[in-house]
């Protein structure tokens, strides 16, 4: 049954991929591209990173959604394959601080509870050629929460351990809706604990995240307030219920569409739900784990924030490095015109994909 059923999963990813492709080849050819200065190549990976985004919340879609999710990375692996060593293991449970717990304001009780039961995480890690650095990058990855895992985030992870030179370990954080708030942000910790236990300091330790995953890098930073080496942040999800100009500007441009909190679908109400049913709740909304925009973000470690200049979350991005600035931290942020929300993750050789690879590179090795 489970091989039928893999085979059917792969059948349907490739079937969704060549639809899109298509799809993608005729509008571009006909209507041209989304905006007037991408290439095929970057409107096809705009056009695929956005089925992978929306699609998951259309039910005639959800299926191939789930098998796109997790296997177009797989099939991106075969077309090009990764020559880094690769390291697949489990991490076990730690125990949660209790200075860190006293950090977790309104989540301590709920993360207490947690811990009480626990669990073992897939994870992985990558090594870059050659392996010679003394620094590790705890990679956390995005999926708003409730999709992505380790092992469809390879590809990131390459990338990150080659623009690096460092070792990139990765982690499945439990998804929502089926865990809620605060589980993502325990599993974190736990990934973070595990680093520590291989002997890595916190200055050696880079935290890194893409969108919700750049959301939980924050969140944790805030739990430990360790003194990391650096923060490098693709398109992080810094505010939840905004409603910033660019959420209407770039709507037909970027990956993501906006969302209405109180929409079952939302995965912002699948991750919160059991804690504020109508989610009316406006400490959980303007919490700063949730949302970081409204976090004390004095004492931040050096953080590199990029992001596309066409996206919806670009407003909220903005303002969150605004803040940041205005508490005193070190943050710079990195704007690449016409692109999208974590383009980064596009086809090799897209637009501006080679030059925010090098921006990484740059800033780590400053």
């Amino acid at each position: 049954m489970d091989a039928a059923r893999q085979i059917l999963m792969m059948a349907t990813a490739t079937c969704s991929m060549l639809f899109v492709t298509t799809w993608s080849m005729l509008r571009f050819t006909v209507c041209g591209p989304t905006l007037p200065v991408w290439t095929f190549r970057t409107q096809l990976s705009r056009d695929l990173l956005r089925f992978m985004a929306t699609s998951s919340s259309i039910p005639l879609l959800h299926g191939a959604s789930q098998a796109s999710l997790e296997y177009w990375p797989r099939l991106s692996s075969y077309v090009q394959p990764s020559r880094e060593p690769l390291t697949t293991f489990q991490i076990p449970p730690y125990t949660l601080h209790e200075v860190d717990v006293e950090r977790a304001g309104m989540w301590s009780t709920k993360l207490q509870a947690i811990a009480r039961t626990p669990v073992f995480m897939a994870a992985e890690c990558t090594s870059p050629i050659p392996d010679t650095s003394d620094y590790i990058i705890l990679y956390v990855h995005g999926g708003a929460y409730t999709s992505g895992s380790a092992r469809q985030y390879r590809g990131m992870h390459v990338r990150m351990a080659r623009a690096s030179g460092m070792r990139v370990l990765g982690f499945s954080y439990r998804l929502a809706p089926t865990y809620t708030y605060p589980v993502p942000l325990y599993d974190a910790y736990m990934a973070y604990m595990h680093v520590r236990h291989m002997g890595y300091a916190d200055n050696q330790i880079v935290l890194a995240g893409d969108s919700a995953g750049g959301n939980l890098a924050l969140a944790l930073w805030q739990l430990s307030r360790a003194p990391f080496r650096a923060l490098v942040l693709f398109s992080p999800r810094v505010d939840v219920t905004s409603f910033r100009t660019s959420w209407t500007t770039y709507k037909q441009v970027d990956v993501l569409h906006a969302y209405d909190v109180q929409d079952p679908v939302s995965p912002i109400h699948q991750l919160l739900v059991s804690n504020s049913k109508s989610l009316g709740n406006l400490d959980v909304l303007s919490d700063p784990f949730v949302a970081p925009i409204h976090a004390d973000l004095s004492g931040l470690p050096p953080t590199l924030v990029q992001m596309g200049g066409a996206e919806v979350m670009g407003d909220d991005i903005r303002e969150f490095v605004r803040r940041a600035h205005n508490q005193g931290a070190n943050i710079e942020l990195q704007v690449y015109d016409n692109m999208f929300h974590v383009f980064q993750a596009s086809l090799p050789d897209t637009q501006h994909l080679n030059e925010a690879w090098d921006g990484v590179h740059a800033f780590l090795h400053s």
